[in-house]
């Protein structure tokens, strides 16, 4: 019964990258350094785009497209902060409704309102302001379902559409633009950047040789003599050790 009732609330955690490829992120638990929205978004749109360079030639009726890069994905999506007590606020406990009730009315949580102000000023302070540990804004992880995003905020816009009196905001909605930011070490990981389509810099150490090295790149040992010819080496057969050596790519600078 309380799975079919469960129901799963867009989250943002402030989320700090880890420096080594191997050891996991620290994402923060703490009440400070997440937020869970009230109302989940009833629509998202997230970007994927690929960008090309295109070279034409005088007189050229087409061009190839070539791959320039991939920018990172982007995530737009509106969300509303509500006030006026019609909306339950947002629960952390299970996401059941029911037991989020209980859990809420054994607190006293039902008897504090939903502050709107209050809540735009922590949703702005996670997303938003700028922080000192990191000397700039926070590197976010938004995890909604199967969604899981590492990305910083680019863009967020408020429309308030409801008021008390005295003019006093109840009701707001937040548009907020979001921008895939993978860290150095996970980057490096997805990349795979042993490819032999890149100019590779190795230092030599104790016991290597150039068709070792050559095989460790390019996949095979048959392309030492043209890396010799490439870092202009008179004696390829024996490497001084700490040097460093020039490995540059197949489709430029070696010939299979």
């Amino acid at each position: 019964m309380f799975d079919q009732g469960k129901l799963e609330k867009m989250t943002l955690r402030a989320y700090k990258p880890a420096k080594d490829p191997k050891a996991p992120p620290q994402v923060s638990n703490a009440s400070a350094d997440m937020y869970v929205v009230q109302v989940n978004p009833s629509s998202y749109t997230l970007s994927h785009l690929l960008e090309y360079n295109r070279h034409r030639g005088q007189g050229f009726s087409g061009s190839q497209a070539v791959y320039s890069g991939s920018p990172p994905v982007n995530l737009q999506f509106e969300f509303l902060f509500d006030g006026t007590g019609i909306v339950p606020k947002p629960s952390e406990v299970g996401d059941i409704p029911l037991v989020g009730a209980l859990a809420s009315a054994l607190s006293g949580g039902a008897d504090k309102p939903f502050d709107v102000m209050k809540e735009l000023e922590d949703f702005k302070n996670l997303v938003y302001a700028f922080y000192g540990g990191m000397h700039r804004p926070r590197q976010l992880l938004l995890t909604w379902g199967s969604l899981a995003l590492s990305c910083v905020l680019t863009s967020l816009n408020y429309r308030f559409t409801l008021f008390k009196p005295d003019g006093t905001p109840l009701r707001a909605i937040a548009a907020c633009s979001f921008c895939e930011s993978i860290p150095d070490a996970e980057r490096v990981r997805k990349e795979n950047p042993n490819s032999p389509d890149l100019t590779h810099l190795r230092d030599v150490r104790e016991g290597d040789t150039l068709p070792l090295l050559a095989n460790d790149i390019y996949g095979t040992p048959q392309l030492y003599l043209e890396v010799a010819r490439a870092n202009k080496l008179i004696n390829f057969r024996r490497l001084r050790a700490a040097s460093r050596l020039s490995f540059p790519p197949l489709d430029k600078g070696v010939k299979a």
